[in-house]
């Protein structure tokens, strides 16, 4: 029996190191996911102190709302007894009395007092668990009337994500450990504020299958919409019903944008693009269907486009192969050219032909990635060793460039292609040879072109071809 004691234990110990192990490999991919840079450890602690900072403008807003606006518990209770209660206001029946909520100034009170010491001190625990708390009875109160608002929804789930924020000070314990937490935290609220707009996605079509991809489907539901509040026109209406494509197009991109919008928690690079796009969303559903929900443009301002989790430097290209479904080519594509990429290498060496400034020009711009050690440029026109030994190469250099990595050599379109593979993203022309030519069918059938201009201006000046040395 001890023997088998001694060996459950060990296999406990085993377990809690593996879920340990496996608990540090998801923090690791939630932080970098492999679309952004590595951080470092400055960099946690700014966007910790960036998380911590939206804490407090959130539970200033949360005060403001309660003082002035519609959580209010005044405004949540109508002077009678709710007669659809929920749990909640059942809970404080039994635990305080049954007339409670007609001390509904008292409570009010006690949320601004905990909201505002929630900003004032968003790193103590009984703030932000008070606040949450006042939160869950005013939703539950408002709600246990008969009838369901959905809007305050959000400003409760996010209040019980931020009740997991650390406690005390972030340099008394270890920075990275709970720079990470912080950052977990903050995603776990992401994803609580995403939730809703896929399961809305899912919902239309589940309930709707093919109807909702028609072409007409959101004129319907905005004609539907002003039919039912007995002809208050929307100020979108006229143009939904007038430009019915268009109308269309927009539709469809709602959809996609819904259906995926959980997807985007895990793609730090969607974050601001995605939040920009339910914010519009939200706007246009307030100018076409009279539905309008400030609480949520709020908090997709501040969750996603001020996200500390997304990169510093815009990537049109990461952007769209971060995209879900519609990434899916151009992140096949991106394999296939990292599977087509030389090897490290400590030298590069480009011969081309000095006297052609489209080729001097595009030689001396070209920056390669850290990978390689040395670009060395080479005028085909000067000679040399490297020259030397091109020239035995059953290739003429006057048909195209020459790029050695190694013992290989890349001539024409290929070498064209190599350079794009290995040039960075750092400077519009390098962007833009990347984006050019690093597919090879591009370069295929764009270095003819470059190699005809090659001969026009070689033309121009009156510049011989490049000697063949024999």
């Amino acid at each position: 029996m001890k023997e088998t004691g001694s060996g459950g234990l060990r296999t406990g110990k085993h377990l809690h190191r593996a879920t340990r192990a496996r608990l540090r490999r998801f923090r690791k991919s939630v932080l970098n996911l492999r679309t952004t840079e590595q951080r470092s450890p400055s960099e946690l602690m700014s966007a910790t102190t960036r998380v911590m900072w939206l804490a407090r403008v959130y539970y200033l807003y949360v005060a403001w709302l309660i003082a002035v606006s519609s959580l209010r518990f005044t405004q949540a209770y109508t002077g009678t007894a709710p007669h659809a209660p929920l749990w909640p206001i059942r809970m404080f029946e039994w635990l305080l009395s049954p007339e409670w909520f007609k001390h509904a100034t008292v409570f009010t009170a006690a949320g601004v007092v905990f909201a505002l010491w929630s900003a004032i001190s968003p790193r103590t625990a009984v703030p932000r668990w008070g606040t949450f708390l006042y939160v869950l009875l005013q939703v539950a109160l408002s709600n246990s009337y008969g009838a369901i608002n959905h809007g305050l929804h959000v400003l409760l789930f996010l209040s019980f994500a931020l009740i997991f924020l650390p406690t005390g000070s972030v340099r008394r314990q270890s920075t990275y450990r709970r720079a990470t937490r912080i950052l977990l935290i903050y995603w776990f609220a992401q994803a609580l504020v995403l939730l809703p707009y896929t399961l809305s996605g899912i919902q239309k079509l589940w309930f709707s299958g093919l109807d909702a991809l028609s072409p007409s489907a959101l004129t319907r539901t905005a004609l539907n919409r002003a039919l039912d509040q007995l002809g208050d026109i929307p100020p979108a209406l006229p143009f939904v019903v007038r430009w019915e494509l268009l109308s269309y197009a927009m539709w469809l991109g709602i959809l996609y944008v819904q259906v995926t919008a959980l997807l985007v928690v895990f793609r730090p690079r969607l974050h601001r693009l995605y939040g920009f796009s339910l914010i519009l969303f939200h706007l246009l559903s307030g100018w076409t269907l009279r539905i309008f929900n400030e609480y949520s443009i709020f908090v997709l301002g501040l969750f996603l486009l001020l996200s500390p989790l997304a990169p510093d430097r815009f990537s049109l290209s990461g952007t769209v192969r971060s995209l879900p479904l519609v990434g899916i080519p151009f992140r096949l594509m991106q394999r296939r050219q990292r599977s087509q990429r030389p090897q490290e290498t400590d030298r590069v060496w480009l011969v081309y032909d000095g006297e052609c400034l489209m080729c001097n020009n595009y030689a001396q711009y070209l920056r390669l990635q850290e990978t390689v050690g040395e670009f060395v440029l080479v005028d085909a026109r000067q000679g040399g060793p490297i020259v030397e030994e091109v020239r035995r190469l059953p290739h003429n250099l006057n048909d195209g460039m020459v790029v050695r990595i190694g013992d290989r050599h890349f001539v024409g379109h290929e070498a064209l292609h190599v350079l794009a593979l290995l040039s960075t993203d750092h400077g519009a022309f390098n962007k833009f040879n990347r984006l050019a030519f690093s597919s090879p069918l591009i370069s295929r059938f764009t270095y003819p072109l470059m190699k005809a201009g090659r001969w026009v201006l070689l033309k121009l000046k009156g510049v011989a071809p490049i000697p063949s040395g024999d």
